[in-house]
């Protein structure tokens, strides 16, 4: 039985730079600047800017279950990313934070993108206890850019979901990560 050998093809894989290093008889500490979260409760306003109706329709399953929404605001590296999300059946559901001045990938620096994800994968697994999270993307605010992004979010673990499990709106992506 021969048993081929599979090529090698070198990655890089950028480093995020440290903040500052200090050190005190040969030791050495990293000093970062923690991010500052803010999570608000909202008793949720229904209508055409609804979030759940945008993404999921006034038809949805979640329309009629889901009475409270989040909004989410998190400062990571130089960063500063708002979404709005909400929790139904232990799956916190969020809305993409990379619109306006955080939309596209090629004006962040090496690593953000990563961090900020990371950044929100923990906020969504330490505060709220859920097994899963979906992010939804708004296929309109990525037209050029929308497989870049989805494969960014498949490097970092998330799946592509079905339409039909959460019955989204054909305007909407979702990906999901099981937390």
């Amino acid at each position: 039985m021969i048993i081929a050998s599979s090529a090698k093809k070198e990655i890089s894989i950028p480093l995020q730079p440290m903040t500052s290093v200090s050190s005190s008889n040969n030791i050495y500490s990293v000093e970062e600047t923690a991010p500052v979260d803010l999570v608000t409760v909202n008793s949720r306003n229904k209508g055409t800017d609804d979030f759940i109706v945008q993404v999921f329709g006034q038809t949805g399953l979640f329309d009629l279950q889901v009475n409270e929404t989040l909004s989410i605001s998190t400062c990571k590296s130089t960063r500063t990313l708002v979404c709005e999300a909400f929790i139904h059946n232990e799956t916190v559901f969020l809305s993409s934070p990379f619109v306006g001045a955080n939309a596209g990938l090629l004006n962040w620096a090496d690593g953000e993108f990563q961090s900020c994800i990371t950044h929100l994968i923990e906020l969504a697994e330490e505060k709220t206890g859920c097994s899963t999270l979906v992010i939804s993307i708004d296929r309109r605010n990525y037209k050029d850019s929308l497989s870049t992004v989805l494969r960014a979010f498949m490097y970092l673990g998330f799946e592509m979901v079905n339409p039909s499990i959460y019955g989204q709106e054909s305007g909407y992506v979702l990906v999901g990560y099981e937390l």
